[in-house]
């Protein structure tokens, strides 16, 4: 490796070692049903999937037997993106006028390597934090509610909004889900007799792919966050059953407490996980993010929701740690 590649390497090693991010803020006003008051509630979104702000267009096309939520579609740069109002799917009473209009502003994100627009009343300012400024929100909204965390910024109450879920609910395509046959599963199943370890802040998700593993045949051990599953290997290498029960690691990046690139570091400095596979899974893989996962020593990166993919990889990486 070049001097030049080793800093730079280095530099970026460093970056993803501050368990850091930079979160968008975004507030959406409605009415209180109770009060008839207006209300204001603050937002986030990790500005890595972010592509662009942009007005409110004048031109939306509708589509006929959109889900609810979906104005319609409009044009951006030759690209035809989702309109996607966020109070509605929030179930808020929003009063719309030309001039409230006026000052919506779209947030044009990437996910899954698909382009979505999302309605915001207004954007506030970027705030770099860590990840562990941030909490999971209570179960009950976990549960029901398209919020993966909870953060303080000064006295305001930011809610960071799980647009994968939403996205998910509005494109068939965005479900993950698996190919394979029973046949295929029964061969994993006799083959591999350990876990799999899974970290993903989107209660969907994690659902979606612990299910799904466990239907191609994989133990699976789920987990909500980088830190929750940091402690249950910690738990596991204490009592000295890490090499028993372990097959691999999938993790999402972003996630309170501890990101994904944090999360991997951790377990690659440590030479008791040197046979267990990481692959990171997550909807925000581009090349600055994959430099970074090459830099905490992830063994594979894949872009949701390419399940197949990601056992084919996951097996790979397996065989490639532990010949036989």
């Amino acid at each position: 490796m070049s001097e030049q590649s080793s800093s730079s390497q280095s530099k970026i090693l460093l970056e993803v070692g501050t368990n850091e991010l930079e979160i968008i803020t975004f507030y959406l006003e409605f009415t209180d049903p109770n009060t008839g008051k207006t209300t204001q509630n603050a937002f986030g979104i990790n500005a890595a999937k972010v592509r662009e702000l942009v007005a409110l267009p004048d031109d939306i096309t509708e589509v006929v037997n959109s889900p609810d939520g979906v104005k319609g579609v409009f044009l951006l740069r030759n690209t035809t993106i989702p309109l996607v109002d966020i109070s509605e799917c929030f179930g808020y009473e929003v009063e719309h006028t030309p001039e409230f209009d006026k000052k919506s502003v779209v947030i044009v994100t990437e996910l899954n390597g698909k382009a979505f627009g999302f309605i915001s009343h207004g954007v506030d300012k970027v705030h770099r934090i860590s990840w562990s400024q941030i909490s999971p929100p209570p179960s009950i909204i976990a549960a029901n509610a398209a919020i993966t965390g909870i953060c303080l910024l000064g006295d305001q109450t930011i809610q960071m909004v799980d647009f994968e879920k939403i996205a998910a609910e509005i494109d068939p395509a965005m479900v993950m889900r698996t190919n394979r046959d029973e046949k295929q599963s029964a061969l994993i199943e006799n083959k591999y007799a350990k876990e799999i370890v899974i970290a993903d802040d989107s209660r969907v998700i994690l659902m979606q792919v612990s299910s799904t593993l466990k239907k191609a045949g994989f133990q699976v051990s789920a987990h909500p966050d980088g830190q929750y599953a940091w402690e249950y290997l910690e738990g596991l290498r204490g009592a000295g059953e890490l090499d028993q029960k372990v097959l691999a690691i999938i993790s999402d990046i972003e996630m309170p407490r501890m990101d994904g690139h944090h999360f991997c570091m951790l377990v690659k400095k440590n030479a008791a996980y040197s046979k267990i596979p990481v692959i990171l899974f997550s909807s925000m893989i581009n090349d600055s993010l994959k430099k970074k996962g090459v830099a905490v020593g992830a063994d594979d990166q894949v872009t949701k929701p390419e399940l197949d993919t990601l056992i084919e990889r996951l097996e790979a990486s397996v065989a490639r740690l532990n010949p036989e």
